[in-house]
């Protein structure tokens, strides 16, 4: 998960699914399986591309989609991984 989810450190969430997929593309440019680290157990859903990613981080609850579509993640998994939140309190370090 932090092969994946690394390149979105410095976001701010909630944010727009293509946001994510334009670092996804700019990191990993031959799709997920640039991604694999080191052959562990690969997305459920791999063979749909990122959006196949995306479908496996929503249903663990990495990601949530709000109403509007938007992504945005709990604060255990967005601290975690250096993403922010609009109108959020900074973490301390």
């Amino acid at each position: 998960m932090r092969y994946v989810l690394g390149p979105l450190s410095g976001l701010i969430v909630p944010i727009s699914f293509d946001v994510i997929l334009q670092r996804w593309e700019e990191s990993f440019p031959h799709g997920p399986q640039d991604a694999d680290a080191g052959g562990r157990l690969p997305p459920q859903h791999a063979e749909k591309g990122w959006v196949g990613v995306r479908e496996d981080l929503l249903t663990v609850g990495v990601f949530e989609q709000r109403k509007d579509g938007r992504i945005d993640m709990p604060d255990l998994y967005r601290v975690g991984f250096g993403l922010g939140r609009r109108g959020g309190i900074k973490p301390k370090k």
